[in-house]
């Protein structure tokens, strides 16, 4: 298992309350090299899921919170999903985690052309008397991240006072669009949902995408004036897709980039995979910037260790131009998970300050 993946699981542990010894006395029953796709996988996960939700509704039966055990069952279903399938009984389990602890997720729909996806709005309560509007932050989850997954995100930028609307990438959980460049525009819609809001400060509204969706984040961002400002943590962008990094990137990833691109990755060549990566690179995708594209403040975040996106995605960045600020964690790999509190925090405070708030 790649250790980005063993970190993920490790926050989702925390995030629903399982104890570490408590999930491996699971996984030691399922057998060698088993795999998401196979019964005995789907069975082994099934069982706690099972077993939780049943004393979720025990609980609500008595009157009492069952939300922990929602979140608890959703996290043995979120060990189910296979890509580019719904995962609805995770979906249904976190929702009613949170509907049951008065924090609903709100559902918002969109489309985008013939297409549908689904995003959750979440805003705190504004004071009683008070005129103040909060400033808003999308959220974009990595290559088949569920929205489920980004909610930690989501309530830490709402603790600082931003309202928060998470969307899934292409192809991934409720989003119909194909995963391809074009697909940017679903951050148009978005947009054009948020200006519709006047419990809103629609002057300042920014882009914040994990891994994959901070590829989608910058150059939806970019192209939509009405986004202030980017932040992509280990994301792709440009030489990432360039041959001479796909040529090299490791083989955990090559398998789901090549499904990604409804190729079989059993029998397609990594060149023909990566000539069609290719095409998303951002100096391709905006070939002639604007002067209000270069000038939008751009973050960058990841750990040294990284091996997924090329290292030299910021300065490939600001060689074409564009205004880019750099985190680094020099002991940390994919999108620095291990320093995710600190990143948050600097993050923050850098949304703030470019988007003025608290001026």
């Amino acid at each position: 298992m790649h250790p980005s993946f063993k970190f993920n699981i490790c926050w989702w542990l925390e995030d629903a309350g399982i104890e570490a010894s408590t999930f491996d006395n699971v996984v030691e029953r399922l057998p060698e090299n088993a795999g998401p796709s196979q019964a005995a996988w789907q069975e082994t996960f099934s069982k706690p899921a099972q077993v939780h939700l049943a004393r979720a509704h025990a609980a609500e039966e008595r009157g009492e919170s069952a939300s922990a055990e929602y979140k608890k069952a959703a996290f043995y279903l979120r060990m189910n999903r296979l890509p580019k399938q719904v995962p609805a009984a995770d979906l249904q389990a976190t929702e009613r985690a949170y509907a049951v602890l008065g924090k609903p997720l709100r559902r918002i729909k969109f489309r985008t052309g013939e297409k549908e996806f689904i995003g959750y709005f979440r805003t705190l309560s504004t004071r009683s008397g008070s005129n103040e509007k909060p400033p808003v932050l999308v959220i974009l989850g990595g290559l088949d991240n569920l929205k489920t997954e980004m909610i930690r995100h989501s309530d830490y930028f709402m603790g600082r006072g931003f309202a928060t609307l998470i969307v899934e990438n292409p192809a991934t959980g409720e989003n119909q669009l194909g995963f391809r460049p074009e697909s940017s525009a679903m951050l148009d819609t978005v947009a054009d949902y948020i200006k519709t809001r006047n419990d809103l400060d629609t002057s300042r509204v920014a882009v914040y995408g994990w891994s994959m969706g901070g590829y989608l984040g910058t150059l939806g961002g970019l192209r939509n004036d009405f986004y202030q400002a980017i932040v992509n943590v280990g994301g792709p962008s440009d030489s990432s897709f360039g041959q001479e990094h796909c040529e090299k990137a490791p083989a955990w990833i090559v398998a789901p980039y090549t499904v990604f691109a409804n190729m079989n990755p059993l029998t397609t060549p990594r060149q023909a995979m990566c000539e069609y990566y290719e095409a998303f690179q951002l100096s391709r995708q905006l070939k002639m910037p604007t002067a209000a594209q270069l000038r939008k403040p751009i973050l960058m975040v990841n750990g040294a260790r990284e091996d997924l996106v090329a290292k030299d995605e910021p300065s490939s960045l600001a060689d074409l131009g564009f205004n880019v600020t750099q985190l680094v964690f020099g002991d940390d790999g994919h999108t620095a998970e291990s320093n995710m509190r600190e990143h948050f925090e600097f993050t923050a405070n850098w949304l703030m300050r470019r988007l003025k708030i608290g001026d």
